[in-house]
């Protein structure tokens, strides 16, 4: 599940954000293939979470380019609307807290590897897509799906699929189970145990 999910958090973080004269969602993902995967190649081998050029980069090109409020709310599901507002808030934040955590520790496997954008395609509503992407340099490519919305006025990552495995999906049922077993503060709980780590 580790594994996974630091694998997906990697392909999410190739294609996740755009300078700002970026038309639209494929062209997000094109420029910053090249852009994202420049910066981490420029940094000293065995470079990691704690390397201050890697959490600039992180923060530049990373958060600003992810709805983790969208993110955090379908990895909730319906048990979204069990919690209060201030429980939606520090849900988000140390949900995005720990995604971005979990990404930096596999940063380094971007040095070999390269974004290809494949194709396009509606989701079925005006300004939310799919952008199907292969990554490749290392084995047999894998085919990575990124699902952006522009529903906040600028397009933004809410999703990625990676051989059809989802971000999201990848958490609900953890979040389900606690939320069974121990309610909201149960999912809130887990996930500042995992960021104290």
């Amino acid at each position: 599940m580790r594994n996974t999910i630091a694998f997906l958090l990697l392909s999410l973080f190739v294609g996740a954000a755009a300078p700002a004269y970026a038309a639209g969602p494929e062209d997000l993902v094109k420029s910053m293939a090249s852009e994202v995967t420049a910066s981490v190649r420029s940094l000293p081998p065995g470079s990691n979470g704690v390397n201050p050029k890697l959490t600039a980069i992180i923060e530049r090109d990373l958060v600003p380019r992810f709805d983790f409020t969208r993110i955090s709310q379908i990895a909730m599901g319906r048990n979204w609307m069990k919690a209060s507002q201030a429980e939606q808030r520090q849900i988000t934040s140390e949900f995005s807290h720990l995604l971005i955590r979990t990404y930096s520790n596999a940063i380094n496997n971007l040095r070999d590897l390269d974004v290809v954008v494949r194709s396009t395609r509606s989701n079925g509503s005006d300004g939310d897509v799919t952008v199907r992407t292969q990554m490749v340099g290392r084995g047999s490519p894998s085919s990575i799906d990124y699902s952006l919305s522009n529903a906040t006025g600028s397009w933004k990552v809410y999703d990625v699929q990676v051989e059809g495995i989802s971000l999201v999906a990848a958490y609900r049922d953890e979040f389900t189970g606690l939320v069974s077993s121990d309610g909201v503060a149960g999912v809130i709980a887990a996930l500042k145990k995992k960021n104290a780590k």
